[in-house]
């Protein structure tokens, strides 16, 4: 903090920081340099993810979501081969990182539902299948007042590995056509009262795209409380939960 005397009154500002040129090539600034490359990375992931989610995540979301997933996907790089600054950015290095991630940090899923899904795809990745083998009154928490069903929703998006590239100095996407889609089911509205077994939500690729190993799924878990009323279901604003449950 810079602090100075101004027409009699004290003052007090933060200090400049370095430059963009010289963090980029003074030798004093290459541990900057190197994080500040693979921090433009996380968010590359975190946009990917968001981009498959869509509207999915603008309904669940908490205000500081974004930031939040670029945080998550920072320690996946932490994990990746390579040196500082140009370690391989891939969800497949470090999935426990994002696995479990809420999309509210203030409402996690299990605070909600705490029935345990089991997630299962084909041989090459284009049908994921969510299984819950049992669900009822007992696994659903935080019930609002007056509501008769509620209704589970499955999300998948596609997040491609990104390389650092020294001819471009930047990251960019190993396979950009298979990065950053998804798509989403859900179920039909579940009477609270009635016990449910063998639910399957079924999560369908785009176009039945072949997903090479070099690109991860995430698969998102969420679930919405619903009043019915003259034959209409009208959805609770909260609560509602949603979160990353697997990574194929």
């Amino acid at each position: 903090m810079c602090y100075y005397v101004l027409n009699g009154q004290y003052i007090v500002r933060k200090a400049a920081g370095p430059s963009k040129e010289r963090i980029n090539n003074d030798p004093a600034f290459a541990n900057v340099k190197s994080n500040n490359q693979e921090f433009a990375a996380a968010s590359k992931l975190s946009k990917a993810i968001r981009q498959g989610l869509g509207n999915t995540a603008k309904e669940f979301k908490d205000t500081y979501m974004a930031s939040r997933l670029t945080g998550a996907c920072r320690k996946i790089i932490q994990k990746g081969r390579g040196s500082l600054g140009q370690r391989e950015a891939n969800l497949h290095n470090a999935p426990t990182a994002l696995i479990g991630f809420q999309l509210n940090k203030a409402v996690p899923l299990h605070y909600i539902y705490s029935a345990k899904p089991k997630v299962t795809a084909n041989s090459n990745r284009t049908t994921i299948t969510i299984s819950i083998p049992k669900s009822s009154k007992n696994h659903l928490k935080q019930i609002p007042k007056n509501a008769t069903h509620y209704q589970l929703k499955a999300a998948l998006s596609t997040v491609s590995a990104y390389q650092w590239q020294p001819n471009t100095n930047a990251y960019t996407a190993v396979n950009p056509e298979q990065n950053a889609f998804g798509t989403t089911t859900q179920t039909q509205p579940i009477l609270c009262k009635i016990p449910q077994t063998n639910l399957n939500l079924q999560l369908q690729i785009p176009n039945n795209t072949n997903i090479p190993s070099t690109t991860a799924i995430t698969i998102w878990l969420g679930i919405t409380y619903l009043k019915e009323q003259n034959n209409t279901h009208t959805a609770y604003k909260t609560p509602k939960a949603m979160q990353c449950i697997a990574i194929i």
